[in-house]
């Protein structure tokens, strides 16, 4: 088997994690041609072609450089291989690609999740964290492979058979000038196969060791993803999914169809002190909306309360029943007929509202489980204009310019303390508190944000609700 494999490698940081590649694949009992994707000449070997030249002024777009070598290629080599320079793939990995490529058909890539390794060698699976989750009601089983979709299509890498490389560029997704959206420059030319070729990239549930590439760098320990333990729940929440023990739905749409994550729900939200310091201490009973791998509700409970959660999922829901959490099912018409006669001292709603088609509609039915003196807790993202206004011009980014529209479009609202207060007074409900969070501390708008007024600097709205008077 002949194999063309093409490593981005910029600057001199990563060097060498980069020949430990090159001696990875140099080892393999294939023909590995290997290719260096640089800004400057480097030496790997006399056995490794190094090809220098940015496909944009960008530097960061170094990694597109490996589209038109493979697409020169196309008919030269069985197996091409894109990879980031710290990202180590080994010949097991490289066969189960081959095995489960041959087993789930045209139109699946299988795909590879990353680990990093820590002192003790336990592992963190750093592709997910943040807004990125697992579909559950896309778990399949095609002969011996259990497969699922991940919503983070990057790895740093991919591979394709000729045959699939063919597909690629005929579908005129592939040999595209470089761009950012949803993934930056440098992770969108490692999924463009998935974004734009037409392929759908899975994960073998049944295979999973072989689909885990190590990160060499260890780059993200302690910062993102997941320890073993979490991890492990999640895979066997997915087979109980699969074996339809554990609910494949979802309880609203958390990733927007916009070329932007910025938006998206978090599942890995960190713990919300601003919103569980507005719980009153006398609450005991609680009931979280939306909840994600719930590290706020964690807080809660251990400070002694019973938390009861709505999850996004049931899969994500597995991680909060791990930490005390009683777990509904993601489903408000279910949640709901099982909550039937029970009351809560405190609602919690932590960036729901913005996510749901009609926060009115849902607000109401809560209202029947607020107890008399009950409050209901909760944040929204402040989009007010101005607000908008203001992000457009410190904007680094695109996810100012993609809220343009309605909520059929953008999949979201763009609340104000204004549309939150409208919402809640329809609902039934009196704003009692309401205050934002999460400032700016951007160098050069630093004086400037202290002299404008909360509503038009400050990431969140955070408020307090009690229920109006009979």
């Amino acid at each position: 088997m002949k194999i063309m494999v093409a490593i981005a490698n910029y600057g001199t940081k990563n060097a060498k994690y980069a020949a430990r590649l090159i001696r990875e694949y140099q080892a393999m009992p294939f023909d590995v041609d290997i290719f260096v994707l640089s800004e400057a000449p480097k030496d790997y070997g006399k056995e490794v072609n190094v090809l220098v030249g940015l496909p944009s002024p960008d530097p960061w777009s170094l990694p597109f450089a490996h589209k038109r070598l493979f697409a020169d290629h196309a008919e030269d080599y069985d197996l091409f291989i894109y990879t980031e320079d710290d990202t180590l793939i080994r010949e097991e990995n490289l066969r189960a690609y081959l095995g489960a490529s041959e087993a789930l058909g045209e139109g699946l890539l299988p795909g590879f999740v990353r680990y990093e390794l820590y002192p003790d060698g336990s592992k963190n699976y750093t592709d997910i964290h943040g807004p990125y989750h697992w579909l559950p009601d896309s778990v399949r089983q095609a002969g011996e492979y259990v497969y699922v979709r991940l919503s983070n299509l990057h790895s740093a890498c991919y591979m394709l058979t000729r045959s699939q490389l063919r597909q690629a560029i005929r579908s005129g997704g592939f040999l595209v000038e470089p761009h950012s959206g949803r993934y930056d420059l440098i992770c969108s030319a490692g999924t463009d196969p998935y974004t734009r070729c037409g392929f759908t990239r899975v994960i073998c549930l049944s295979h999973l060791a072989e689909f885990e590439l190590h990160h060499l760098s260890n780059a993200y320990l302690d910062r993102v993803g997941l320890d073993e333990d979490e991890y492990r729940l999640q895979i066997d929440a997915l087979l109980e999914v699969l074996r339809n023990e554990r609910s494949a739905a979802e309880l609203f749409a958390a990733e927007k169809p916009l070329d932007t994550s910025a938006w998206d729900k978090l599942y890995y939200e960190p713990c919300r002190n601003d919103l569980a310091l507005r719980v009153p201490s006398a609450a005991y009973e609680i009931l979280s909306i939306g909840c994600g791998w719930g590290k706020t509700e964690e807080q809660l409970v251990a400070q002694g309360k019973r938390v009861t959660a709505i999850p996004l999922d049931a899969v994500i829901g597995r991680l909060a029943e791990a930490r005390g959490v009683t777990v509904l099912p993601p489903d408000f018409a279910e949640a709901f007929r099982r909550l039937e006669g029970n009351t809560f001292d405190a609602i919690l709603l932590s960036d729901v509202l913005q996510h749901l088609p009609d926060p009115v509609e849902v607000l109401q039915k809560l209202s029947a489980y607020l107890g008399p003196d009950g409050v209901m807790v909760g944040a929204v993202p402040n989009l007010n204009l101005n607000r908008r206004i203001i992000g457009r011009l410190r904007a680094k980014s695109n996810k100012w310019t993609q809220l343009n529209g309605s909520f059929r479009k953008m999949g979201m609202h763009r609340p104000s303390a204004l549309m939150l207060k409208a919402w809640l007074k329809k609902s039934g409900f009196n704003m009692q508190a309401v205050s934002y969070s999460g400032f700016s501390s951007t160098r050069s708008w630093t004086g400037l944000v202290s002299l404008l007024p909360d509503s038009l600097t400050a990431a969140n709205i955070v408020f307090t609700a009690g229920r109006l008077p009979d």
